[in-house]
């Protein structure tokens, strides 16, 4: 008996916990083959004139980086909805506005593979491991790096955000600019890296406006948001 009830209290532990996770079952809107690695532009060859440019002006990034700015770098590394909400308005909380935060998940994990699909097409490795005299100044990411995962991220998330929030659109966006010039400050891309990002945010935000479920989603967050006098 005393065995049962201690299997029962662990996983009692283990179901609180798992169902406690952020995000374990979101659901994508669309799947990663839905955007074609054609849809935005070629990366740059890797021995190209362009890219030894794109290596010197990181370097140089490098060599100007504030500590100031390591340490924000730092904290968007784990890129989660509430780095790109609560940085324009700490009060909207994932345990208070439940409806947004479920729509903003199910965005992330459509932008991520996608992103990631295209990323084992081209193929670019990162900057840090190409070039000596760059560093790798945060803890490396998997993958190649074109187009950036934190770029779109960052501007998916924004762009949503000022479909909710219109007033608060040029806040987002310069946030999703900021987090995503910080990547390539400490190493982990090439400032083109940056732009496919932004074109694969803009070509997601398209395909997710005509999707029923979105929308759907899009409209509980607005009433949520609306009740709260957010909007």
């Amino acid at each position: 008996m005393k065995n049962i009830i201690i299997y029962l209290k662990i996983f009692a532990l283990f179901f609180i916990y798992f169902f406690s996770i952020d995000n374990v079952f979101a659901k994508k809107y669309f799947g990663y083959d839905s955007v074609s690695p054609m849809m935005i532009d070629k990366p740059f060859e890797m021995n190209s004139k362009e890219r030894k440019e794109e290596i010197k002006q990181v370097i140089l990034m490098q060599k100007n980086l504030e500590p100031e700015e390591l340490d924000l770098a730092l904290h968007e590394k784990q890129l989660r909805p509430e780095t790109v909400v609560q940085h324009v308005n700490k009060k909207l909380t994932r345990q208070k506005f439940p409806n947004l935060y479920s729509l903003l998940d199910r965005v992330g994990d459509t932008s991520r593979d996608v992103a990631d699909n295209i990323k084992d097409h081209f193929k670019i490795t990162r900057p840090y491991l190409v070039d000596k005299n760059i560093e790798m100044l945060i803890s490396p990411s998997k993958g190649y790096c074109y187009p950036s995962g934190h770029s779109t991220g960052a501007h998916i998330y924004g762009k949503v955000m000022s479909l909710l929030i219109p007033q608060k659109s040029q806040e987002f966006d310069d946030y999703a600019n900021q987090i995503s010039w910080h990547r390539v400050q400490v190493g982990m891309h090439y400032p083109q890296d940056l732009v496919g990002g932004k074109q694969l945010a803009t070509l997601l935000i398209g395909g997710l406006a005509q999707n029923q479920e979105f929308q759907l989603d899009l409209k509980k967050a607005q009433e949520e948001l609306r009740k709260a006098g957010v909007i």
